[in-house]
């Protein structure tokens, strides 16, 4: 391990935890998040949009805090990891977020911070059309018409727009777009990575 992501996991608290495991995972966590604080270190973390999510490995479960840098999703944070067997913390070590930060929806389970998807409720009346509303939410739901259309429909419409690129990190796109927009998987079955990758953008832009 190199002496820069040695002392990473020190100050962040979970070096002793990845040695232990051996967890590739949390690894990659600590790389991420490394990438992520040098990206905002210019910037005020509180200024910046945020949401939580929960994560878990085969030990332990934890929930993790990301940022919006520069158009992309950065790891900034996570809280104390919990044992999933005895209920117990993590610790040996500091340094991890307040768990009291974290949004009560998700602590709750919830997948998001945003209000619950109602798939039965009537299409928006801007079908088709970016809404500063949804922007503003960063796509978490993007429109109930955009979730309604297939993969085929999808491939179709993707190809009539222009959209800045919205990336994602630590996941793939079809992850982001079923966990955090709420997109059915089987309705984008069979999108390629291209297409995943705009309409994660296009969700993002407010469709």
């Amino acid at each position: 391990m190199r002496r820069r992501k040695f002392v990473f996991w020190v100050g962040l608290g979970l070096f002793n935890l990845a040695e232990t495991l051996r967890a590739e995972a949390l690894d990659d966590l600590a790389a991420g998040m490394m990438r992520a604080t040098e990206s905002a270190s210019s910037k005020t973390p509180q200024a910046l949009p945020e949401h939580w999510t929960a994560s878990e490995n085969n030990t332990w479960r934890w929930f993790e805090r990301e940022h919006l840098v520069d158009g992309r999703w950065k790891l900034t944070g996570i809280t104390r990891p919990t044992n999933k067997q005895t209920g117990k913390p993590y610790a040996e070590q500091t340094g991890y977020l307040d768990e009291s930060l974290v949004p009560a929806a998700v602590r709750r389970g919830e997948s998001a911070s945003e209000p619950a998807v109602d798939k039965d409720a009537p299409l928006e009346t801007d079908s088709g059309k970016p809404s500063p509303m949804r922007r503003a939410r960063h796509g978490r739901p993007p429109s109930r018409w955009l979730r309604s259309l297939h993969a085929d429909e999808l491939h179709t419409w993707l190809r009539t727009i222009d959209v800045p690129e919205a990336g994602v990190e630590g996941m793939t796109f079809w992850e982001h777009l079923t966990r955090d927009h709420y997109f059915d998987a089987g309705h984008i079955a069979g999108l390629s990575i291209d297409d995943q990758a705009k309409l994660h953008a296009a969700a993002h832009f407010g469709y």
